[in-house]
């Protein structure tokens, strides 16, 4: 764990909803781990999964799914992520309740807690560079040590 310290500033606007924080310090010494758009991609063929094209639901349990898998190839876990940056074709609150019930649905228990700490940019409307795609996601994570 790289004890990272979320924080709201009080001269900065308040995180959306009170969820998120608006500004994340890494300790000196941390390497940091850009992952770049993932989107619902099968990692074995490259292409979006069956049966989620236009589906934001489905395909936050798909990209959360997979950023699970990522953050666990690099020993880290949501207590280790500075940044996230979500991408919505379209973006309202019933969007953005289903994004987060879906992702919290492939969250490992023990992370949960974590969720909702690290800064938060959303970005939309976005432009995909595949037809079906509406939500893409981009972390920031500072590596733990091995």
């Amino acid at each position: 764990m790289a004890n990272l310290t979320h924080l709201n500033p009080k001269s900065g606007s308040p995180p959306y909803k009170g969820l998120f924080s608006n500004c994340t310090i890494v300790p000196p010494n941390t390497s940091l781990a850009y992952i770049s758009t993932q989107w619902a991609a099968d990692p074995s063929t490259g292409e979006l999964i069956e049966g989620v094209a236009g589906d934001y639901g489905k395909q936050s349990k798909v990209i959360w799914g997979n950023l699970v898998q990522i953050l666990k190839e690099l020993g880290a876990t949501m207590k280790d992520v500075v940044h996230t940056t979500a991408c919505f074709k379209e973006f309202n609150d019933e969007i953005g309740k289903e994004v987060v019930e879906a992702w919290v649905s492939v969250m490992p228990d023990k992370w949960k807690g974590d969720m909702f700490k690290p800064s938060l940019t959303f970005n939309g409307p976005a432009h995909f560079h595949r037809l079906g795609i509406v939500y893409s996601v981009q972390l920031v994570v500072a590596v733990p040590p091995k």
